[in-house]
């Protein structure tokens, strides 16, 4: 099923109460991280279209999308991925002076038509999270329309060769709110082994399904509409996942010794308010 821009105004309002859900034990800063920590600020999109008819919470412009990026490389940011991170808290790898994270949700088609060339030219990366059943939908039909087709497997399998762009999961098929559900969370009521068959099958089903494009298995796992429990964070370590990706807004304070990944906050990007207007609000001082 081709998902509408009628759903995608479902979205708003739910992610619109989600960024007051609690995070992890990554701290909200603001100010100077001093020797505490580094500051790691990320940035969530999800579709980016040139129909000025289409711009909303969820939608913004090419040339908005360029100027976030210009913003970045102008006051010293680099991008990381989940990576980087890992690495980082191993103590195999030091972090930029300034890290930004780019995050892009859902898996529409438009990243790859108008992201990667925006992105390949500032030399920036991003974490793309796919949802499972649209790039499998995708993959069976030609349609390749940029104004609401999703990836394919082989669009994500070109997207992670080229290094731009590393993938991680956002469920098979949790990206809904349905009969009392919302996303990927525990329903009121619900027992906590009927979720957990519930939850752990379809991510996995994500999984194999990313590993089988990519050859390579997803180590992020991005909750939809930012909606988790204790029970979801609980399994997702189980199954293997070493970081989680919230829709909580706040900056992120990362040291080796606290450890943990999980519930890292991002701020949406919607049309009309910029990265530089994000970052100033939240404290991260910019270059006049």
């Amino acid at each position: 099923m081709i998902l509408s821009f009628r759903r995608m105004l479902i979205w708003v309002l739910l992610c619109c109460t989600s960024v007051f859900f609690l995070g992890g034990n990554i701290r909200n800063v603001s100010g100077d991280a001093g020797d505490d920590g580094v500051k790691l600020p990320i940035l969530m999109y999800h579709h980016i279209l040139k129909d000025s008819n289409k711009w909303n919470q969820f939608v913004i412009s090419p040339q908005e999308f360029e100027s976030d990026l210009k913003f970045l490389s102008e006051n010293g940011y680099q991008s990381v991925v989940i990576e980087d991170l890992l690495l980082y808290q191993k103590g195999e790898k030091e972090l930029p002076k300034k890290p930004v994270m780019i995050t892009v949700d859902d898996g529409y088609l438009s990243v790859k038509e108008y992201m990667l060339p925006l992105l390949e030219k500032y030399e920036m990366r991003a974490v793309f999270s796919i949802i499972g059943r649209y790039t499998d939908e995708y993959s069976e039909n030609n349609d390749i329309n940029v104004s609401y087709a999703h990836v394919n497997s082989e669009d994500l399998a070109e997207l992670s060769r080229g290094g731009i762009f590393e993938i991680q999961n956002h469920t098979y098929d949790m990206h809904k709110i349905k009969q009392g559900r919302k996303g990927a969370k525990i329903s009121a009521g619900e027992s906590k082994e009927n979720y957990k068959k519930i939850f752990c099958e379809d991510v996995e089903k994500a999984q194999k399904m990313i590993s089988n494009a990519i050859s390579k298995d997803p180590t992020c796992f991005t909750y939809p509409f930012g909606f988790y429990s204790k029970e979801s964070e609980e399994f997702i370590k189980e199954m293997g996942f070493s970081a989680s990706l919230s829709c909580t807004e706040g900056v992120n304070l990362l040291s080796k010794e606290t450890g943990g990944l999980y519930l890292l906050k991002r701020f949406n990007r919607p049309h009309g308010k910029s990265a530089k207007q994000i970052f100033v609000k939240a404290g991260l001082e910019a270059k006049k």
